[in-house]
C-alpha cells in the first residue's frame, strides 16, 4: 500500500512539475527511435528509423518545432523526410497533440518518389527529471498522393530535452 501511495504522490508531483516546461521560450530537443511502424503499403519488411525534433515554445503549452526523420527498411523503401509541426501539449499532465506537414524522399533499388504528408502525432512526455522526458508517441504520414500506397501509422518512442 506504501509503494502505490509513494508512487502516486511521484506522478502528481512529477505532472505538476511538467507545467514549467511547457512555458514560452522554453527550447526542446528530442531524438527518437521508431520501427514499430504498421504500414499501409505492399512493401513490408522490417525497418528501423530515427527522428530529431528540435524547436521552441511560442506560447504557454505550444511549441514550433522541425523535424527530419531517416527510416531504413529491409525488404522495402527507405525513407527521408523534412517537416515542421505544431504542438501543444495539454495543461500539466504531459499529453501532447501535434500536427505538421513533411516533405519525404522514398527510395529502393530502380524506385524513387518525393511526397508531402500530413503528420498529425499524439503521445505523452513523461519527466524523469526536470529537464528530461521519455516520449512515446503515435503518428500517422498521410499522403496526399497514393494514400493507400504510400501512408504509414507508426509508434515511436524518444528522449526529450527542455532547457
Amino acid at each position: 500500500m506504501k509503494k502505490i501511495l509513494v508512487s502516486l504522490l511521484l506522478l502528481v508531483v512529477t505532472a505538476l512539475s511538467a507545467h514549467a516546461q511547457f512555458e514560452k521560450e522554453v527550447w526542446y530537443v528530442n531524438a527518437s527511435l521508431t520501427g514499430l511502424d504498421l504500414s499501409h503499403s505492399k512493401d513490408a519488411g522490417t525497418n528501423f528509423g530515427f527522428a530529431l525534433t528540435g524547436g521552441a515554445f511560442v506560447a504557454d503549452n505550444v511549441a514550433v518545432l522541425l523535424n527530419f526523420k531517416g527510416n531504413y527498411a529491409e525488404h522495402g523503401m527507405d525513407e527521408t523526410s523534412i517537416g515542421a509541426q505544431g504542438r501543444y501539449y495539454f495543461s500539466s499532465c504531459g499529453i501532447y497533440g501535434g500536427l505538421g506537414m513533411a516533405y519525404k524522399h522514398l527510395s529502393c533499388v530502380g524506385f524513387k518518389k518525393n511526397l508531402v504528408c500530413l503528420t498529425p502525432e499524439v503521445g505523452y512526455a513523461f519527466f524523469l527529471g526536470r529537464n528530461v522526458t521519455i516520449e512515446p508517441s503515435v503518428y500517422y504520414d498521410l499522403s496526399f498522393s497514393d494514400t493507400s500506397e504510400f501512408s504509414k501509422l507508426g509508434f515511436k518512442i524518444g528522449f526529450g530535452i527542455y532547457f
